[in-house]
């Protein structure tokens, strides 16, 4: 159940509402428009007066609901509208009218509009013109003509319906923190439908924008990339000629008037605003040590996002903030660099996960340079694409990361966020099996020979006895074999690559071992090959390594190829 405040102003705010809760509706949705409840039982109702003309009532009404705030004359408050409407789960079942009432007296009464037992509160009725919803229009005048007391009325409002739910046995959701972006309005989602549009005016633009601001460094070529995506950009400019923020809008989204429907970056999302764009292009602009770069941008990015469940799990909610934030960029950006067979879930995966990138930390986004910058220059190289395997390698990492994302919002009771990075991972699981079916069928095709395997699967019996049997029955065991062997071609050890990979990551919560080492080797063999004296001096230490701890049981199962032998 979703309640939504809105408030209004004017000297004919209240008739407007009432005029549009009885009428038609955009799209006209509306249907039998009728009084459920009144702040005192008998208000007339407009959609139960057949006898008069409807227009008449309406005026009645709202003159009724006006009268404490035109009592008091000039000193009454600017916003005198309190306007709520109440939604339904569309897998709740119907509600009946009195289910509707009392619904809305729990809802004023929590707000502080209506508290129960007042005589003197604020006049107030529910009108209900469609199955799944009623609307609550109240007055912001007490009839004693004091104010009322509805401190955080919107925070008292969502505890109340997370009760509500709970006692009629309607569905029941995450209780949030005030972090989420504000939601298209229902005349958005009518005018996107009579459109063609699936999403609003407002979610596009606010996944353009979040693209936009992933994919550059400075301001200008944020405003530079939005205008390119079609977005009609309007900066706001202040006296001193100095750009204090703007507002976005789509070509042809037009209101009655003809005019650009314009959206401030502010009103799409709290982190969106300008200065809040600037601050995190402003941490992306200090110079990064050239060590830290690979040839292959792609491996830099996997290997960032593999170091964020490390972040997470450690006590610096700052750090892991950023980390969030930036694996919410990487995912925006990740659909303009995927096969069609997988952009779609991809492009659902970011805009979950959106929701699963704000807390209320202040998230440090240095932290997260390394992978913002990578996936920039991994969308700015046209040839950096490749043949999917950078974005299969780049997936799998993203798929332990988004879990890990979810604990740890689980840990600090962010509910809507961790239901947010649950739906992450089932669109994002799909996306990596379309990306990765025909990397590893194509990987499999070059697989080496048996006696080949069966030296490889020794060296993984050896080194992780708890994964090798799961590794070997997976299909994907042929395509790890096949990046072994061509690791080894190039002058690397296939068990010091083996030793490595296991060494950036344990397996333990990898739901594919077989694949997340294939990614991890792929990404190993890659880099330039040690000569053989440094090979020779890895095997020694490989050798003492697994040699020590062994319980005396096992350690006559374990083959150590010996140094020479790893030369050839």
């Amino acid at each position: 159940m979703i309640p939504k405040i809105i408030l209004g102003k004017g000297p004919r705010a209240t008739r407007r509402l009432i005029g549009y809760l009885y009428g038609p509706g955009s799209a006209n949705e509306h249907t039998d428009p009728h009084l459920v409840a009144s702040w005192n039982g008998f208000a007339p109702d407009p959609g139960r007066s057949p006898r008069r003309n409807p227009r008449d009532v309406e005026d009645q009404l709202a003159a009724q609901l006006d009268q404490p705030v035109q009592m008091l004359g000039d000193k009454a408050p600017t916003t005198t509208v309190w306007h709520c409407p109440v939604r339904a789960a569309p897998e709740d079942p119907i509600l009946t009218d009195a289910q509707w009432a009392d619904i809305a007296r729990r809802i004023v009464a929590a707000a502080g509009i209506a508290p129960e037992g007042d005589d003197e509160a604020c006049r107030w009725v529910a009108v209900r013109h469609a199955d799944d919803h009623i609307h609550i229009a109240a007055t912001l005048v007490r009839q004693d003509g004091r104010r009322p007391r509805r401190d955080h009325d919107i925070r008292a409002v969502q505890r109340e319906a997370r009760t509500i739910e709970a006692d009629l046995g309607l569905r029941r959701l995450n209780p949030g923190d005030g972090t989420a972006a504000k939601r298209p309005t229902s005349k958005e989602h009518f005018k996107a439908k009579r459109q063609g549009q699936q999403a609003t005016s407002r979610e596009i633009l606010r996944t353009r924008v979040r693209r936009a601001v992933a994919a550059t460094s400075t301001e200008a070529e944020f405003f530079a990339v939005l205008e390119a995506t079609g977005v009609n950009v309007r900066p706001k400019v202040g006296p001193s000629g100095d750009i204090l923020g703007y507002s976005v809008a789509l070509p042809g989204d037009l209101n009655k008037h003809g005019e650009p429907v314009w959206f401030s970056g502010s009103t799409l999302a709290g982190d969106l605003s300008l200065p809040k764009i600037r601050h995190r292009l402003g941490d992306t602009t200090a110079p990064e040590p050239a060590s830290v770069r690979p040839a292959d941008p792609w491996h830099l990015a996997t290997a960032a996002t593999d170091r964020i469940p490390h972040h997470l799990t450690r006590d610096d909610d700052h750090v892991a903030q950023g980390q969030l934030v930036a694996l919410g960029g990487a995912l925006d950006l990740l659909p303009l660099t995927a096969p069609a067979a997988a952009r779609r879930e991809l492009e659902h995966a970011a805009a979950l996960f959106e929701r699963a990138t704000r807390s209320r930390a202040t998230a440090d986004l240095d932290s997260a340079r390394v992978l913002r910058r990578s996936v920039q220059t991994i969308l700015r190289t046209p040839t950096a694409t490749g043949d999917g395997t950078g974005l299969a390698m780049l997936l799998d990492a993203a798929l332990i990361a988004v879990a890990f994302a979810r604990h740890w919002h689980r840990q600090r009771q962010n509910a809507q966020q961790e239901a947010a990075a649950r739906q992450t991972l089932v669109h994002l699981q799909t996306a990596y099996t379309q990306v990765t079916a025909p990397v590893l069928n194509d990987l499999v095709s070059r697989a080496p020979g048996i006696p080949i395997k069966e030296r490889y699967a020794r060296h993984l019996q050896q080194a992780i006895p708890e994964h090798a049997d799961r590794i070997l029955k997976d299909p994907a065991w042929d395509a790890l074999a096949a990046v072994l062997a061509n690791a080894e071609t190039t002058g690397h050890n296939p068990a010091t690559l083996i030793d490595q990979a296991l060494g950036q990551r344990p397996l333990d919560d990898a739901r594919n071992p077989a694949r997340a080492l294939t990614w991890r080797i792929h990404r190993l063999g890659q880099r330039h090959a040690p000569s053989p004296r440094a090979q020779a001096a890895m095997a020694r230490s490989t050798t003492r390594r697994h040699i020590a701890p062994v319980h005396p049981a096992a350690s006559t199962q374990l083959v150590v190829p010996k140094p020479q032998a790893r030369r050839r």
